[in-house]
């Protein structure tokens, strides 16, 4: 039986946050404003999801992992620490690009070029919070311990971090990851908050997906 992951979808998300912010830097025209100001937008976005990420990470999961795993605890925060560095040095270069305007596109590539080297760390980062975090957290604690952790988690995220999260999360996700993720919030949360997410699933989903979820969702709805 598959156990409950603290990583497994958000981190699904994450990935396709971070690879379609490199893909659209790639395709940039750095001579041209709006493309550049279109990018800036995105990254802005981007960037904001892995700060908050890396912070929920660690106010909620690392104080778990101090106490059962403190190596790791420390490895993992040391490479928290890194990507809060790297963020910064890349919103200084992209500040540096966008100062060039139309003699930018060599230095433009160049910030394309860091910004990919960043993805393959935290690539890195997440695949070894999968395969070395959470297998010795599911060692040392029952799914309903790992499940408190993720409920108090998401408690404490504001109704507009929470409906963002769950905006670029829910298409990264497989078809019967989605139609679980929106049973279990309807079983705990109000009737009202239910119908947003699913008004946000409609919006950000493409119809073929957004029919599949709906008709997941009332086969079980009984």
């Amino acid at each position: 039986m598959e156990r409950f992951s603290l990583y497994k979808q958000v981190h699904k998300g994450i990935r396709s946050v971070v690879s379609g912010l490199v893909e659209q830097a790639g395709r940039t025209d750095f001579r041209s404003p709006e493309e550049v100001a279109q990018l800036k937008a995105r990254l802005d976005s981007a960037f904001e999801v892995f700060e908050s990420h890396a912070a929920h990470e660690t106010e909620f999961i690392t104080p778990v992992l101090v106490v059962c795993l403190p190596q790791l605890a420390a490895d993992s925060e040391a490479e928290h620490r890194e990507q809060e560095m790297r963020l910064r040095d890349l919103r200084s270069a992209f500040a540096r690009v966008v100062a060039l305007g139309s003699k930018a596109p060599a230095l433009g590539h160049a910030f394309v070029v860091a910004l990919s080297r960043f993805e393959g760390e935290m690539l890195l980062h997440m695949a070894d919070e999968e395969e070395r975090l959470m297998p010795a957290l599911w060692a040392r604690l029952e799914d309903d311990a790992l499940r408190r952790i993720h409920e108090a988690l998401l408690a404490s995220l504001p109704p507009e971090e929470k409906a963002r999260a769950f905006g670029w999360m829910l298409p990264a996700l497989s078809a019967p990851e989605r139609a679980e993720l929106l049973a279990g919030v309807r079983a705990v949360a109000p009737p009202e908050s239910f119908a947003a997410l699913q008004g946000l699933a409609r919006r950000v989903l493409p119809a073929e997906d957004w029919n599949r979820l709906e008709q997941a969702l009332l086969a079980t709805a009984a």
